[in-house]
């Protein structure tokens, strides 16, 4: 079988075409390689902002806890301090109502006895009196 050279010559125009259709799919390959590694650049920088955020905001959550516990201790050392001031001044005032309460009774006591003294006395001058005997009671007052 001979080959015509009008069949070369197709033949030819056939490879030359598929030859500039594998270049330009090269061509196009390789731009879609640079496209792809792009997005992929563009991905890894986005992924790596997400974390970094991620990193600022646990970093920002911790130190708000951390002031959050600051403020709490503040909070209780006021109260405690509170506390021990409250108390040491229901403890003044449990001492003064004491001294009061013993002053008040040892007053009550003083107004006791004079009040028996009193009564002793009017009774001792009552029993005079019943025994009518005057002249007693005249020197009694008079001396």
């Amino acid at each position: 079988m001979a080959i015509v050279p009008e069949e070369c010559i197709d033949v030819k125009v056939d490879i030359g075409i598929l030859q500039t259709q594998v270049s330009t799919l090269t061509t196009l390959c390789s731009k879609m390689d640079t496209v792809i590694e792009k997005l992929v650049d563009q991905h890894d920088r986005h992924i790596a902002k997400v974390y970094t955020d991620m990193d600022n905001r646990r970093l920002e959550t911790e130190s708000d806890i951390k002031e959050i516990h600051d403020r709490i201790d503040v909070v209780l050392d006021k109260m405690h301090s509170s506390e021990l001031r409250i108390t040491g001044d229901i403890k003044s005032l449990r001492e003064e109502m004491l001294k009061r309460g013993k002053y008040e009774e040892d007053q009550l006591e003083k107004l006791n006895q004079w009040k028996w003294m009193t009564i002793g006395a009017i009774m001792l001058l009552m029993w005079l009196i019943s025994r009518e005997n005057f002249d007693i009671m005249k020197g009694i007052f008079i001396h």
